[in-house]
């Protein structure tokens, strides 16, 4: 048993182990789906940055997608990036800087989608964000 909150942190620590026999079965698969959670890591840290300056948060999450990036030998498709880090340019501008080449996500498509989350900011309040597809 855990020390602290014994019970319910081991049957947390139970749960959260037995969920992660359900998921990738190949190294290289849960490397992916780590990158892409990174990717979301960094979101947050740009979000959450102060007056918007790039933080120790930003350094530390872009050093890890770029690890992991460059250890996979292959971008994260935009599809699962953040709408914002596609829109401000940082996906594009990321791969530039480690010699990868993206395709961006069509100009149509982000119009189409910066219009349906505007409209969702209007119909439900700010502070709406998740990924791009």
């Amino acid at each position: 048993m855990i020390p602290g909150n014994g019970h319910r942190r081991d049957t947390e620590l139970r749960e959260a182990i037995t969920s992660a026999s359900e998921g990738p079965a190949t190294l290289e698969a849960a490397a992916q789906e780590e990158l892409m959670r990174l990717w979301g890591d960094l979101h947050a840290a740009v979000r959450d940055a102060r007056d918007g300056c790039w933080s120790v948060g930003c350094e530390n999450a872009a050093y890890r997608v770029a690890m992991l990036t460059r250890s996979l030998g292959r971008p994260t498709p935009w599809q699962q990036i953040p709408f914002e880090l596609l829109e401000s340019g940082l996906y594009q501008r990321f791969h530039e800087l480690i010699g990868m080449t993206v395709e961006p996500p069509a100009p149509e498509w982000m119009a189409e989608e910066r219009g349906r989350r505007e409209a969702m900011e209007r119909e439900f309040g700010a502070g709406r964000g998740g990924r791009a597809g």
